[in-house]
């Protein structure tokens, strides 16, 4: 077959723009198992299709790593500042009176060393 410059091409319909909760949706089995277990709960996917409407609103390039990382980097402050206020906030464990070491007597007055008694499933 010859090419011809003036045949018509055919048409192809224009596909309709994808929202973008429907490109994630695609996208979440290319995910690590770690962000697809946590994608499970509705509330961390919502909050993951806000930031990815507002990287696109802000004309990010989905397939950019770069791109992404420079917003996230730039929007820092702002994510931190929403936080996750269904998450516990972390106190360290601080022991209250004196250390007991593995050959000191036990507490519990029985004589024997704190390695041999109390301490023994420990």
């Amino acid at each position: 077959m010859i090419w011809n410059p003036f045949k018509k091409k055919e048409e192809v319909p224009p596909t309709p723009p994808q929202s973008i909760a429907d490109k994630l949706e695609k996208e979440i089995d290319a995910l690590p198992d770690m962000f697809k277990s946590q994608l499970k709960d509705p509330a961390i996917k919502e909050k993951f299709m806000s930031i990815a409407r507002r990287m696109e609103a802000d004309g990010v390039n989905f397939k950019s790593i770069r791109q992404m990382k420079k917003w996230m980097k730039d929007h820092e402050a702002e994510l931190r500042k929403e936080g996750n206020p269904a998450q516990p906030r972390v106190e360290t464990v601080v022991h209250e009176g004196p250390k007991i070491g593995r050959n000191d007597p036990c507490p519990c007055g029985s004589g024997k060393k704190y390695k041999k008694c109390c301490g023994a499933d420990k």
